[in-house]
């Protein structure tokens, strides 16, 4: 057991909506614990709040029903609390006519941690998530997850997003951090990128010729990213030869702009590298901040 939660004095207590720090003990409760009470949220499944004397250290049942009705409460609040001060919050819409599939993928091709909240428009499937028509899907990711990738198909969740190169899938890439390392820090956070870089795309290649030959364009749907509701990054069909022969997306910003965000001149996601040299300056890379939510739109369209 652990997180003590303070409450109200006990004979407030039935009528508390939220814990308080330093209760009183109220008489009547029985003389047992002293001035001051906590209550012990349980740790494992299976357990119930306890009641604590915090001068003493003595643990007691909560023999009131009512008593461990409210302890229970507080007990929740306190792990909502915990929770949200260790996870980014994420939404997952599809703008398409028909289902999309979206897998979220760790570096190693293990399916990352993420907690879905399921519903009959957002099921389970194989390794990913099967998001109906027109519909939008929440979550919550661990903070410590690090270098993962956001990729869809319309078939069936793809096996492992760090393939998505080789099979020609839009990339959302995300680094999801704790708040001791996000800046500014204060709460965890995500970083964030749309690339479509082929597999064997270099900075040297795309000077020479768009990376001609080198595997065609990681696309298959349209994308943006978003930040509490104001989009970051969007890049759409259809495929063309605007920009080379590897059937890179038309609508997806100027990868040789010199400005970066959501505008058609400016640069939108990552065709190649950009390790170096000037576009270096100009990364499509954004961030997520202050518990606000992220989200993945797979927009209509090729």
């Amino acid at each position: 057991m652990d997180h003590p939660v303070m409450l109200a004095a006990v004979a407030m207590i039935l009528s508390a909506a939220h814990p308080a720090s330093h209760a009183q003990v109220a008489p009547a409760f029985g003389g047992h614990f002293g001035s001051d009470v906590s209550v012990v949220c349980p740790t494992g499944g299976g357990e119930r709040p306890m009641f604590k004397d915090v001068k003493s250290g003595r643990i007691y049942p909560i023999g009131d029903p009512h008593l461990r009705a409210v302890a229970a409460k507080a007990c929740e609040t306190e792990l909502l609390h915990a929770s949200a001060a260790t996870t980014v919050p994420v939404s997952v819409a599809n703008m398409r006519s028909t289902t999309v599939y979206v897998s979220f993928t760790l570096q190693s091709g293990a399916p990352a941690p993420i907690n879905w909240t399921t519903s009959a428009n957002c099921t389970v499937s194989g390794g990913g998530m099967a998001i109906a028509a027109n519909q939008s899907c929440t979550a919550t990711v661990p903070a410590t997850v690090g270098s993962t990738r956001f990729c869809a198909a319309l078939d069936a969740a793809p096996v492992n997003c760090w393939q998505a190169q080789a099979n020609h899938q839009t990339m959302v890439e995300t680094t999801f951090v704790t708040a001791a390392k996000c800046y500014p820090a204060g709460q965890p956070c995500v970083y964030y990128d749309i690339s479509v870089i082929p597999q064997n795309c270099t900075d040297t290649a795309w000077a020479k010729d768009q990376c001609a030959g080198t595997g065609g364009a990681s696309y298959n749907l349209p994308v943006a990213v978003v930040c509490d509701g104001t989009t970051t990054f969007a890049c759409m069909g259809p495929a063309s030869s605007h920009w080379g022969t590897e059937q890179y997306p038309s609508s997806c910003g100027d990868p040789n702009g010199i400005c970066v965000g959501s505008g058609a001149k400016c640069v939108n996601a990552y065709f190649f590298p950009m390790f170096s040299g000037v576009p270096a300056t100009h990364q499509p890379t954004g961030g997520c901040f202050k518990g606000k939510v992220f989200e993945v739109v797979w927009l209509s369209g090729s």
